[in-house]
This record gives structure tokens, C-alpha cells and sequence, in this order.
């Protein structure tokens, strides 16, 4: 936890009185995301969305099932529609249990009819939103659609939990993490989280003061994370990393933060002028 006697540690002076004033003036945003991973999580109402990217099997077994049957809503976006029949296929799922989506959207260009057929038959709840605007990608798309939905039915939702693999085509890549700026816009008050199969990416927006929950064994292990300035430059100070940043600027062609890791703090704090990128191994929790 971000307090002032644990920064009274951590620096003095000048540096002292700037974070002070930080935490007094400033919000601070906690993140506790890799409670997902445990039993128990405080995640409250969140959402899953599986894009068109392969899932991955390097969890622990029934992770996926379970993380799927405990959201308040699940939401396939066009081919990861096929994905997510192939996945139970292959983890010999119990077909006796309701694991069709509560949403299928997108443009349907990748959607198996077999498959599309298979869960609207399976389950009488599940809806098919067709969303055939080519200025957006499917999942911006979703997201949107998430965003009627949660109006609609007036509820509050603190986190979507997107499973989309970092691997393979790189413009779908920056495509994905584009959709995270532009989620600011569309689900505000919400978090987004890209969850591949050993990373977890997420936007911390600029003004606020995040702190991160680091979970022991990735201290221990000292795994990696980066942080990445995508669209403009930025300066961040930050504290709980091996290789901190003061007030750094921090842009392409100049310093970005990758392969870095933690200096053994319970949590990393971040605070920067710019929206960063942040990503984080999590080899150790799978």
C-alpha cells in the first residue's frame, strides 16, 4: 500500500516533499489484477472477452473455466468464437455445464455457421451482434457493445479480462493496445486487462498515482515488466523497480522501459504526465 511513511523511506528532501504533495493532491489508483489468478479474488462484477487469437494452455488447469463461469457476462468476439469451441473441445469440458457465450459480436467474417449454429442452439440466452463497421476493429467494437449492454441493464462493471495472445501478427497487436486508448472513451471507470498466456497488459492513464500489487513469487523470481510510452513522450518517476525512473522522460527513440523488474517492494508505483503502457510477466502465477 502507497502511504506517506513508505515513501518517507524511499526518499528524502526535495524528493520527499514532490511525492508528498503527489499522494495529497493527486489520486491514487490501486491494482491488486493478480488476484485473478487465486481463489477469492476482489474482483467484483468483471467481464470476459475472447478475441480471435488461439487461447492459451499454459495455465493451471480449469483456470479458464473457471475465470468463464464466474463473470457476470461473457462475450466472444467473431472467430474467437471458433477458439473458444476448440479450446473446450480440446480440454474435454463437461458438456453438461453452460459455457456458450452470453454475446457473440463482430463482423462474422471469421465465424464458423457450424459454430455460431453449435452455442445459439446450446443456450437460448446467447445473442448474436453483428457489428460490420470497418473503421473499428471487433474487439473496439466489443467493447462498445459492452458499454450498451452495461447501460442497458444498469450495473456496474469493474473490469473486462480480455484473453488475446501477444503472439503472431504485429499490427493486431498495436491494434489491440490502440483499443485500450480508445477504452477510455468508451467504458471510463472500467479496466481493461489483455491477458496472454505469460503476460498481463493494461493503460495506466496519466495524473494519477497507480500502485501495483507485486504477488511474492514474481519478486522472488524477478520476473519482468515495462513500461511503454505508446503515442507520445512522457516523463515517470516510479518506485518498487530495480531500475527506477525520476521524473525520466521517456520516448521511442530515446529510453523505454522494457525488461526491467522489481527491486523486492511489495508494490510498484507509477506516476507519469503521459498514458503508459504496462506489462508484466507472469510466469510464476500460471
Amino acid at each position: 500500500m502507497l502511504c506517506v511513511d513508505y515513501l518517507r523511506n524511499k526518499v528524502s528532501g526535495l524528493y520527499y516533499n514532490m511525492f508528498y504533495n503527489m499522494c495529497r493532491e493527486e489520486t491514487i489508483r490501486y491494482w491488486n489484477v493478480c488476484d485473478i489468478f487465486t481463489q477469492g479474488s476482489n474482483v467484483n462484477k468483471y467481464v470476459v472477452m475472447i478475441l480471435n487469437r488461439p487461447l492459451p494452455n499454459d495455465f493451471k488447469q480449469n483456470f479458464i473455466l473457471n475465470l468463464w463461469q464466474k463473470a457476470w457476462l461473457r462475450i466472444t468476439v467473431d472467430g474467437g468464437t471458433n477458439n473458444w469451441l476448440s479450446w473446450l473441445k480440446l480440454n474435454n469440458y463437461d458438456q453438461s455445464k453452460d459455457v456458450a457465450p452470453d454475446l457473440i459480436t463482430g463482423d462474422m467474417d471469421s465465424l464458423s455457421e457450424e459454430v455460431l449454429q453449435y452455442f445459439t442452439k446450446k443456450s437460448k440466452r446467447t445473442r448474436l451482434i453483428r457489428t460490420p463497421d470497418q473503421d473499428e476493429t471487433d474487439f473496439t467494437k466489443a467493447l462498445k457493445e459492452l458499454q450498451h449492454h452495461i447501460h442497458s441493464e444498469n450495473v456496474e462493471v469493474d473490469t473486462v479480462i480480455v484473453l488475446a495472445d501477444t503472439s503472431g501478427r504485429f499490427d493486431q497487436i498495436l491494434a489491440n493496445i490502440n483499443t485500450l486508448f480508445k477504452a477510455r472513451n468508451i467504458l471510463p471507470d472500467v479496466s481493461i486487462l489483455i491477458l496472454a498466456s505469460n503476460s498481463l497488459t493494461w493503460l495506466l492513464t496519466e495524473g494519477v498515482t497507480h500502485s501495483i500489487n507485486i504477488p511474492l513469487t514474481l519478486r522472488e523470481s524477478r520476473e519482468w515488466c515495462a513500461l511503454i510510452p505508446i503515442g507520445a513522450s512522457c516523463r515517470a518517476t516510479t518506485t518498487g523497480l530495480r531500475w527506477n525512473l525520476n521524473n525520466t522522460l521517456m520516448e521511442f527513440g530515446n529510453l523505454v522501459s522494457t525488461s526491467n523488474t522489481y527491486n523486492g517492494d511489495s508494490c510498484v508505483t507509477v506516476q507519469s504526465d503521459q498514458p503508459l503502457v504496462w506489462s508484466m510477466g507472469i510466469q510464476g502465477l500460471l
